[in-house]
């Protein structure tokens, strides 16, 4: 098992990022063109003994809140990350669920999701950075046909609240 960026395990890595974070979140409607800034904060909080952790958080798109849950954790029996997306705005009323694999200072994993008129299933790609002063959640939409752009990104620092 290569863990040799994640200190140990990626099980060890995720108790190094728990605790409150505040920052900005981004996103982009179409490639290249930034739709909304706004604020985010919250917490990672690790489950069952530090084998998960999740991510819940609060921000707004267009000063409407949102909310959301990032859980992921790492299946030792598969060697991936598996992680899964809940939220009030991307997800409407379904779990996005991710594999991915170990990354240079975190992970990235990959899921799809329903096209809402009928197309062809988009996929989406989150990447964790995390460096220990800084921790940086990067969302990617993947077209049917493999395009990429990116959608989301939260680029947050430790809070003491």
């Amino acid at each position: 098992m290569p863990f040799s960026n994640l200190i140990d395990t990626p099980h060890h890595f995720f108790a190094r990022m728990a605790g409150n974070w505040r920052g900005t979140s981004s996103l982009w409607m179409e490639p290249d063109k930034l739709a909304d800034e706004a604020s985010i904060v919250g917490t990672i909080q690790l489950l069952l003994e530090g084998r998960y952790a999740l991510f819940l958080y609060q921000s707004s798109i267009e000063g409407e809140a949102k909310h959301g849950m990032f859980t992921f954790g790492y299946n030792t029996t598969l060697e991936q990350f598996e992680t899964s997306w809940v939220d009030s705005f991307h997800t409407n009323t379904g779990i996005m669920f991710c594999v991915g694999r170990e990354k240079e200072n975190g992970f990235a994993a990959t899921g799809s999701y329903p096209d809402p008129t009928g197309g062809p299933d988009w996929s989406w790609r989150t990447e964790v950075d995390f460096n220990g002063d800084q921790l940086t959640i990067t969302a990617y939409n993947i077209t049917p046909e493999g395009e990429e752009a990116k959608a989301t990104e939260a680029i947050l620092t430790r809070s003491k609240e």
